[in-house]
């Protein structure tokens, strides 16, 4: 299945994105708040202010649509992925004792993926490492961006009112919370909790949670075919 709506929406956030950093550029205040917070530069284009602006929209440019690029061959690998799973996805997360955060979650795959150490605190560490598991499964990402897809086919042919298509056709409500309201490919959030990744799963057709061992020091979840 080709994703062309999300890729549409894609093409839409670089053109905006684009547009918003250009309209920055009226005068050197602008000029020097984008060369800094945008392109993560200092002092790196010379000349009068109309000669750094040339090069500046330039960057510009090249920098969104070097993003642009980096999401669109994202799109085009997920499309490219086995439309189910040969074996189910077994995550197991194993915490570690840290001396400055307590106890640190780490996933990994019967696929081959091994996460980072997640530290800090104040937030849920565990759903921010089995995200990143799961993102790293393309598979589930297409069940994931085919089940956007949808949503994204539903707002364009529904009658529904504005108001009504953003509380029953949002990400949130149609996907659920934690699938990347904020970004324009559905990726699993972390932090969010687990309950809302074993929810999202299980409302794609064909997958299923499973809760296989939770201890102090293990936790092991299974996806598998519904």
């Amino acid at each position: 299945m080709k994703f062309k709506l999300i890729r549409e929406e894609l093409i839409k956030e670089y053109d905006n994105n684009l547009k918003n950093s250009l309209e920055k550029l009226k005068d050197e205040e602008g000029l020097n708040h984008v060369v800094r917070w945008t392109l993560n530069k200092r002092g790196s284009y010379k000349g009068d202010f109309l000669k750094q602006k040339e090069k500046v929209i330039k960057a510009l440019t090249n920098y969104h649509k070097k993003n642009l690029n980096k999401k669109l061959n994202l799109i085009k690998s997920i499309e490219e992925a086995k439309d189910t799973l040969l074996n189910p996805l077994i995550i197991t997360l194993e915490w570690n004792k840290s001396k400055m955060w307590g106890s640190n979650p780490k996933a990994y795959t019967n696929y081959g993926f091994i996460g980072s150490s997640i530290g800090g605190c104040g937030y849920d560490k565990t759903s921010t490492a089995t995200a990143e598991a799961l993102n790293s499964q393309l598979t589930i990402l297409k069940a994931l961006c085919n089940k956007e897809e949808e949503r994204l086919n539903k707002i364009i042919i529904s009658k529904l009112s504005k108001e009504d298509k953003e509380k029953f056709l949002s990400r949130r409500a149609f996907i659920g919370y934690g699938s990347g309201n904020y970004n324009i490919i559905p990726m699993f959030e972390g932090g969010v909790g687990v309950d809302c990744h074993r929810s999202i799963i299980n409302n794609i057709d064909g997958l299923k949670w499973t809760n296989i061992t939770d201890t102090r020091n293990i936790n092991v979840y299974m996806i598998s075919k519904d």
